[in-house]
């Protein structure tokens, strides 16, 4: 499966690669390979926008639903077993699932993230099998995309600020992953930005620019979703106030 998603990604990136080298000129501070890695994370990114559509959907959702799980709490907070009963059925009443969509997002960038650790390992047997002699991989202060970036505050820390600003903001918006029971899981995953900045530090530097080119594409349509998706309801609940409003005043 991870040879199999390598190669597409290969693919993928040899394909980009090959149609910036046959019609544009090679700019002086970014290679053409470090572009193909951008212009590859924005694809499969684009590829796998109904998983993140459907889990800010799915957080909209579980804030729609806060109330009645804020009461549930209250009123079973003696017994957790039967509070994680009545929640279970409130998910299943209210058609809502907030913890499928992130553990298959999660999966999805697990496999990638290995599949592309594998062509960045690799490029000659993923992107390039007739070599790399010649072929500039620089993306500016970086000479080598497939070696390690020199300095710890280039992409390595910029991996993990973006991550964190990703689950802080899935947090915030979504009141299952910081007050349900999945809320203290979903706190130690904050600790994960921490981890990524020391694993990208030794790995090569084409990994932390795909995940930190692939966390601001996410970042931006999960606050598209956010509003987009909020917005409707606001004016909703608006109107529908209003209406009441209207209806007292004719009354009188």
């Amino acid at each position: 499966m991870i040879n199999f998603l390598a190669s597409l990604l290969g693919q993928l990136m040899r394909w980009i690669y090959d149609s910036l080298s046959a019609n544009q000129v090679e700019p002086s501070d970014i290679s053409f390979y470090a572009i193909s890695i951008i212009l590859m994370t924005l694809l499969v990114n684009l590829i796998i926008i109904p998983v993140t559509i459907s889990q800010q959907k799915q957080a909209e959702n579980t804030r729609k639903i806060k109330p009645k799980m804020d009461e549930i709490q209250k009123k079973y907070s003696y017994d957790p077993q039967i509070m994680q009963k009545k929640m279970q059925e409130l998910y299943k009443e209210e058609n809502v699932n907030p913890g499928i969509s992130s553990c298959i997002m999660m999966v999805l960038q697990l496999l990638i993230i290995v599949a592309l650790f594998r062509v960045m390992q690799d490029t000659t047997k993923y992107v390039f099998p007739e070599g790399i002699e010649g072929i500039r991989k620089d993306f500016y202060w970086i000479s080598d995309l497939t070696k390690k970036d020199p300095y710890w505050f280039g992409l390595p820390l910029a991996t993990s600020v973006s991550q964190f600003i990703v689950q802080l903001f899935s947090m915030k918006t979504n009141p299952q992953m910081s007050e349900g029971p999945m809320a203290s899981m979903n706190k130690t995953f904050l600790m994960m930005p921490i981890l990524y900045f020391f694993m990208f530090r030794s790995l090569p530097a084409g990994l932390p620019l795909y995940y930190t080119m692939s966390s601001l594409i996410r970042l931006i349509i999960m606050v598209i979703m956010h509003f987009t998706i909020r917005k409707p309801k606001q004016k909703q609940a608006y109107e529908v106030k209003n209406e009441k409003v209207n209806n007292k005043t004719s009354k009188k």
